[in-house]
């Protein structure tokens, strides 16, 4: 699961059932009900509300532009509605003291534009969240395809910086195909499991917990956690949680970058 996996555009499309071709073009389509009339800046804030309220009405939901347009049938969709109320009720479940730890690192995270201080802090909370011994950042090379440490903690966390994983390699490149979570409680009786690290650390991976890092429609890397401390395993919770706070990751490192590419578009000037 992601942070936006309770969203039904996104469930869909994990799942297989629609392409990302397919899910564009029915937001396309939902999109050319919103008015576009008066922009922002002819109206005020208060005005702006009211309108994008009224316009609301009219808007037809995903699901319905979905089996309109022949993208999906009823039967398919029905259970995958179910499914995005079920999630909405685990969400709901969660104890306050967990939900406001994630929430305010999301403040503490994009307090800062600056790239280390923000990746830093990912990794340092990642564990705290998780109750993890170690956990680690890894980037999506868009060019490649690979994966790329590129924020390990733990034990021996330095023999692992900017060690690359080839595509669909492991349980992180399984994550990043899917773009759906992956909880293991025995890490080295699945076969996705990539033992290579282990030998590169001398850390034995019992416990595993990897989700994906996504920004708005946009996969930026994947988070894992292993080891959770006190010889537990980690939990649906400890998932739940994991994917809201790698979604204010994501938007934090995408805001960071575009602040770091500003300035040295300055620079050059």
């Amino acid at each position: 699961m992601n942070i936006n996996s309770h969203l039904l555009g996104d469930l869909l499309k994990s799942m297989g059932i629609i392409s990302g071709k397919q899910l564009e073009e029915a937001l396309q389509f939902q999109k050319g009900f919103v008015s576009d009339s008066m922009s922002e800046t002819d109206i005020n804030r208060v005005e702006l509300v009211t309108k994008s309220r009224e316009e609301a009405k009219d808007i037809p939901l995903l699901g319905q532009v979905l089996l309109e347009k022949g993208i999906i049938t009823k039967d398919l969709l029905e259970p995958v509605l179910a499914m995005q109320n079920r999630q909405v009720r685990e969400l709901r479940l969660l104890s306050s003291e967990k939900l406001a730890l994630v929430i305010q690192i999301g403040f503490i995270i994009n307090s800062t534009v600056d790239l280390v201080d923000v990746l830093s802090l990912i990794m340092k909370y990642a564990n705290i969240v998780t109750d993890a011994m170690a956990s680690t950042l890894m980037l999506l090379d868009d060019k490649t395809g690979e994966l790329v440490f590129s924020i390990p903690t733990g034990p021996n966390a330095d023999e692992l910086k900017d060690i690359r994983i080839p595509p669909e390699t492991g349980v992180a490149g399984w994550v990043a195909k899917h773009q759906q979570y992956v909880l293991l409680e025995n890490a080295n009786k699945d076969p996705r499991f990539y033992s290579q690290i282990d030998d590169i650390t001398g850390v034995e991976t019992k416990s595993l917990l990897c989700v994906p890092m996504r920004s708005k429609r946009k996969l930026i890397g994947v988070l894992e956690v292993i080891n959770k401390n006190k010889k537990a395993c980690f939990s649906e919770d400890d998932a739940l949680l994991l994917s809201i706070f790698s979604h204010q990751a994501a938007i934090a490192i995408e805001n960071a970058t575009l602040f770091d590419s500003i300035q040295k578009q300055r620079e050059q000037d």
